[in-house]
């Protein structure tokens, strides 16, 4: 089985998603990736250009993939940290301790959906009182 992750390209502001991403070499430090730029369509780019998220092999509640940095928001929330008034949370999909998880919760016993990642919508992460 074939990992699948996607990319955001730090020089452009752009996410490069698993179908574009054709190869990954470790060695070389190289990501071979599909996107317009240049006038080309397939470019060899330099892995440090780039913010590698995995995914978790999870979906969301909507069916949507869940990868690392993506932000996962988690409603009805009764969690000790937070006040009775606040109905959801954002938080940020991380890799720790060899499992997927967000800062106080496992995404795998949680109901929630992706709501943006952090390279693009790092302003999710303001808790809502809504």
């Amino acid at each position: 089985m074939r990992e699948k992750c996607r990319a955001f390209y730090k020089p452009l502001n752009l996410m490069v998603e698993t179908e574009q991403i054709e190869s990954i070499n470790f060695d070389t430090k190289v990501l071979g990736v599909y996107m317009k730029m240049d006038g080309r369509g397939y470019h060899r780019l330099r892995m440090s250009d780039f913010e590698i998220m995995w995914s978790t092999g999870l979906q969301d509640q909507n069916g949507k993939d869940i990868y690392e940095g993506d932000i996962y928001r988690l409603t009805n929330l009764s969690l000790g940290r937070f006040s009775a008034q606040e109905r959801y949370v954002n938080d940020v999909v991380v890799f720790i301790g060899g499992q997927f998880t967000c800062s106080n919760w496992n995404i795998r016993e949680s109901y929630g959906e992706v709501i943006g990642n952090i390279y693009e919508h790092p302003h999710l992460l303001e808790v809502s009182h809504e």
